[in-house]
């Protein structure tokens, strides 16, 4: 029986990055991930409170584990990652999570 895979990532941002550098980025992301077979969805937001260290979550959702490797070395990652989303960060931490529920 395969289960569903959440990656939660939380990020703190550049205190340089522009709105327009991140619209593009979130623009780019959902054209680019959501490409990539297995992955469901792919949300992003902002943190409520301005002294969160992490302003950003993004949670992406997979059909299985199976579409979480795919998506580990896919092009459409490495090219979003490299191009669009580590050069806005400061900080920035990852897990995985099978759903139960």
């Amino acid at each position: 029986m395969s289960q569903v895979i959440e990656r939660i990532i939380l990020d703190t941002p550049r205190a340089d990055v522009t709105p327009e550098q991140l619209a593009t980025a979130n623009e780019e992301g959902q054209k680019l991930l959501l490409a990539i077979p297995g992955v469901e969805a792919v949300s992003f937001g902002i943190a409520l409170s301005p002294d969160e260290h992490f302003q950003w979550y993004v949670r992406i959702r997979f059909r299985d584990e199976q579409a979480l490797q795919t998506y580990d070395t896919h092009p459409n990652h490495i090219r979003f990652a490299e191009q669009y989303w580590a050069p806005l960060l400061a900080d920035h931490q990852v897990r995985d999570y099978r759903l139960e529920y």
